[in-house]
């Protein structure tokens, strides 16, 4: 495995050592926080959402969300152990106050929600999703009527271009459509080293 290879792997899953690196750079590097912040700015979030956030990585996002979401609830699942523990320590507060729940799996293992959510939000995770179309059905029973899906996603591999943001776009609208998703829409933000795309489907 080349030396890039094992820095998506992290991303991808982040383990050990160098996974604690990971999450330290997802936490402070300016693009990911202006990334997020766009992308929850997009969302139209409301005091009473229930909110799914799926790959929430050091729980940044989630931790935005929750100054909004003040009486909903706020779900997030992902699949590394590292992430796990920094999002629950970064969310340590809004956890114990019932309003943040975090769960260790996978988005092919979803676990038993109580409720259908308002919106679900994927960041620069989409792309190792297995199965993708199958997934997506499954996360669009999870919604209700009405409810949206925010997949956003910024080329982070060496050498990405601005027709790497457009591919992405294209290729997550297919998915959403081939899902059963409605309304697609497409936002793009400038940014550095290449612009982010923000695709929205609706469950109609």
């Amino acid at each position: 495995m080349s030396l890039v290879e094992k820095v998506v792997a992290q991303f991808a899953h982040p383990t050990g050592f160098w996974g604690n690196i990971t999450g330290f750079i997802m936490a402070h590097r300016p693009s990911n926080l202006e990334r997020n912040e766009w992308a929850i700015s997009l969302l139209n979030l409301q005091p009473a959402d229930r909110i799914l956030e799926i790959g929430f990585g050091p729980g940044v996002a989630i931790q935005k969300m929750s100054e909004i979401v003040t009486d909903g609830v706020i779900w997030g699942i992902d699949h590394s152990e590292v992430m796990f523990r920094q999002a629950s320590k970064r969310n340590q507060r809004a956890i114990a106050a019932g309003r943040v729940r975090l769960v260790l799996t996978s988005v092919s293992q979803l676990p038993s929600f109580d409720s259908p959510f308002d919106k679900i939000l994927a960041v620069n995770c989409f792309q190792f999703w297995d199965h993708k179309t199958d997934v997506l059905r499954r996360l669009r029973e999870q919604l209700r009527t009405g409810g949206i899906i925010a997949l956003v996603h910024q080329p982070r591999l060496p050498g990405a271009t601005e027709d790497d943001t457009t591919k992405a776009g294209e290729s997550f609208a297919r998915y959403l459509e081939m899902a059963g998703f409605s309304d697609i829409k497409v936002e793009r933000k400038r940014m550095k080293p290449v612009s982010t795309v923000y695709v929205q489907g609706s469950n109609l």
